[in-house]
């Protein structure tokens, strides 16, 4: 096999929590990750001219060892041996600086193509390993579904699938740094925690309301006070009839979710008409 085309998804947190901080200075979290049907295509394609030559559909995309999908070509040619080349090509819909793991999940994507191009020479576990050394976010994305995810994201628990609903998708203007959004948790007077039980509670009971009722972020606050605009997507989203809407990740993307598909499309198309970058997805299941 000398070449694969895959989709790479996209994740919201469902819930996150800011636990505490190790002695290394990480963040420790508990949170509940989905994957969503917003995507990325990536290609990859052995050659016989050895290196790792990367492509992009957007020019400000870093396409040498700067980018998370080189880095992941890289680990895998030095665990492996591999001795060819590779063309890497990244078309990008998940919006940068969003929270929804889009260089994670091209990192991830680059290593599930790259094993089972070269006969799955890496186990599953060590292919965690792997990608744990390249992000936090990338050993969720090696799968799809809903994850309880603990630790700095390494300790994953496989939870009942999200509920059916629709899930609205908007990214503000502004684009947020998860390095730099920790360091404005950290200075934030009134930190804000969520109990991730209430949440895994109502996914046993195939209850969406009860899911999306304890939706909440730590990064929402402290981040929606330095960009008022992801608070103010948030509320439009309540307006027009989201069950509940959080920001995602260290942000800035914005999500609500909807259990009528005719209100999550009318939210998609208000939104798009303030010119936000807007989507209407589902849930994508393991």
């Amino acid at each position: 096999m000398d070449r694969l085309k895959r989709e790479a998804y996209g994740k919201i947190n469902l819930m996150l929590n800011i636990s505490g901080v190790r002695a290394d200075g990480y963040h420790t979290l508990e949170t509940i990750m989905q994957t969503v049907g917003l995507y990325d295509m990536i290609e990859v394609v052995k050659t016989e001219e050895k290196g790792i030559r990367l492509t992009c559909d957007l020019p400000y995309i870093p396409t040498d060892e700067r980018n998370i999908a080189y880095k992941a070509a890289e680990k895998f040619i030095e665990r492996t041996g591999y001795a060819g080349g590779l063309e890497i090509h990244i078309e990008k819909t998940i919006p940068v600086g969003g929270g929804m793991a889009g260089g994670s999940t091209n990192a991830a994507a680059v290593l599930n193509m790259l094993n089972e191009m070269c006969g799955f020479p890496i186990s599953e576990s060590e292919l965690e390993a792997i990608a744990l050394t390249l992000g936090a976010d990338v050993p969720f994305c090696l799968k799809r579904g809903t994850y309880l995810c603990e630790g700095i994201g390494e300790v994953m628990t496989r939870l009942p699938d999200l509920p059916k609903c629709y899930i609205v998708v908007c990214k503000p203007r502004a684009s947020v740094s998860s390095k730099n959004a920790y360091g404005v948790y950290d200075q934030y007077a009134h930190p804000q925690h969520y109990d991730h039980t209430r949440m895994i509670d109502g996914l046993h009971k195939r209850d969406i309301h009860a899911v999306a009722g304890a939706m909440g972020n730590s990064f929402e606050a402290p981040i929606g006070e330095l960009c008022p605009e992801i608070l103010e997507i948030k509320q439009k989203m309540l307006e027009m009839g989201a069950l509940n809407a959080a920001m995602t990740g260290s942000g800035s993307v914005v999500f609500g979710i909807f259990d009528d598909v005719d209100e999550a499309h009318r939210a998609k198309n208000a939104l798009r008409a303030e010119r936000y970058r807007t989507y209407c997805v589902k849930p994508i299941k393991k």
